[in-house]
């Protein structure tokens, strides 16, 4: 479709007000993290202002990495909210002398798109720092991501989520959840840890291992999964937020969430993975679980467990609610399953494992393929299943909506004629048919067909919108049809 249809490249004034207060609401939590832990209880006469420029003693450079915030990402952090905070003064300020002048708002879109790119993208220099840090690891976790991308685009086709968005949403959730939920942790665990601990008048002289420091490890932790799964959640939902908001003039419902939550949690599981992998590689011996097995765990059998459910759970109550009377309900709903989920997912499969932990080899191959994957995945199952469920029931939905729409692009010589839609609106009998072309005149018509299919389904999805602001998009589509039609023709006379 040409660009000056698409919603993606379209300046959207809602969007970028939503992206804005999403921002400023993200920088005002980080500078109050930021502040919790300036003022916490110092445990060593030597700790710096901040925890996370502290070095642990005896800690190897993973672990590190997985408790701190890299110092020169924080400074750019600082900087970027700094200029952000000019930028929007600067903006504010010169909207005033202009008026509603058309060069005054432009200058307005560009300078909000910077103060945005100011506020949140320091915070992906996180994940890429761990990426390209660890990028052979990345390497490994690039087919089965690719492949889940595939799967997410591929189980809707009619009302499809365009690779466009689908992408932005993978980036959503590598750089900004993964990135921001990292720089709130990081601050957290060393405000916490500082009530927690180790007592101020504690006795570190000649401390060279982690030994000293464990007190009240257990309550710092328990309370860090609890913050880092509200943390990540929330941010999820800002990103399909906005999402939404950028393809409402789309067919958005519970199936559209869906897909771009669990894409949001893809990315997200995306980087998380190659920092896991790579610490229990460094720390393995002292841990129990290999970079081998955390590989299993996360990027097969797993991949669609964990932040990728949440994610979707999260999306399908969004969209759900888009064109819901009682929207408030869905929305708190599909948090609070998300929340309650990534949290319970976390504590209950460790306590499950501890549990089996004495009758079970731990490193066996029964271990590894079986008892510690169903321990894993055991507490996510409800989340699973309702996920899933709220994908069939949104399908079998779309499939009456389709049916209508069809029927009313069908005539006798039109983009839909009456021997195709029959076809058009099973995918079954659409399957067959490719599969049918294929076989008796090749792949290049099968193609053809399919690229002729997908078109007459966009056109379906446009009727179904009726959105006068896409009134020539319908026109563009037809044409699209009928030109995938002619080709189909020429290609077998």
């Amino acid at each position: 479709m040409k660009g000056s249809h698409s919603p993606l490249l379209r300046d959207d004034p809602l969007v970028r007000a939503r992206a804005l207060l999403i921002a400023r609401t993200a920088i005002a939590v980080y500078l109050v993290e930021l502040l919790l832990n300036l003022s916490r209880p110092h445990l060593l006469p030597d700790e710096p202002a901040l925890s996370i420029f502290y070095d642990l003693p005896g800690s190897s450079g993973s672990f590190g990495r997985l408790l701190s915030t890299p110092e020169l990402v924080f400074w750019i952090v600082l900087v970027g909210i700094v200029v952000g905070a000019g930028i929007q003064i600067f903006a504010a300020v010169t909207a005033r002398r202009q008026g509603g002048a058309s060069d005054g708002g432009r200058r307005a879109i560009a300078l909000t798109w910077f103060t945005l790119g100011c506020l949140l993208l320091p915070f992906g220099l996180i994940s890429l720092t761990v990426v390209f840090e660890f990028f052979p690891i990345a390497l490994l976790c690039v087919p089965s991501t690719v492949l889940v991308l595939l799967l997410l685009r591929a189980v809707v086709r009619f009302g499809a989520v365009s690779w466009t968005a689908l992408l932005l949403a993978f980036a959503w959730g590598a750089l900004i959840v993964f990135g921001l939920g990292r720089a709130y942790t990081s601050l957290a665990f060393g405000t916490v840890y500082g009530y927690l601990g180790p007592s101020a008048d504690t006795d570190f002289s000649g401390v060279t291992d982690l030994s000293a420091f464990t007190k009240g490890l257990d309550h710092t932790i328990d309370l860090l999964i609890v913050h880092l799964g509200v943390v990540n959640e929330c941010i999820v939902a800002a990103g399909v937020v906005l999402l939404l908001t950028l393809l409402r003039h789309r067919i958005t419902d519970a199936v559209t969430g869906l897909v771009l939550g669990a894409a949001i949690g893809l990315g997200h599981t995306f980087v998380e993975s190659v920092l896991i992998i790579k610490l229990y590689g460094s720390l393995g011996v002292f841990f129990g679980p290999t970079s081998g097995f955390e590989y299993w765990i996360r990027q097969s059998i797993g991949l669609l467990g964990g932040p990728v459910t949440f994610g979707a759970l999260i999306g399908a109550g969004f969209g759900a609610a888009v064109g819901a009377q009682r929207r408030g309900r869905l929305v708190v709903a599909s948090l609070v399953a998300a929340i309650g989920g990534a949290i319970a997912a976390e504590v209950l499969s460790g306590w499950l494992a501890g549990e089996v932990s004495g009758h079970v080899e731990v490193g066996s191959a029964f271990d590894t393929l079986v008892v510690s994957p169903f321990f894993w995945l055991l507490p996510q199952l409800p989340f699973i299943a309702l996920a899933v469920a709220l994908l069939v029931t949104g399908l079998r939905s779309r499939a009456l909506v389709l049916r209508n729409a069809v029927v009313a692009e069908t005539t006798a010589e039109g983009p839909i004629t009456e021997a195709e839609a029959p076809v058009l609106v099973s995918p079954v009998l659409r399957f067959w048919a490719v599969v049918s072309t294929w076989r008796v005149y090749g792949r290049s018509t099968a193609l053809a067909l399919h690229r002729l299919q997908s078109a007459q389904l966009e056109l379906a999805s446009w009727r179904v919108r009726q959105d006068p602001e896409t009134e020539a998009e319908g026109d563009e589509l037809r044409a699209r049809v009928i030109r995938g039609k002619v080709r189909l023709q020429v290609m077998n006379p």
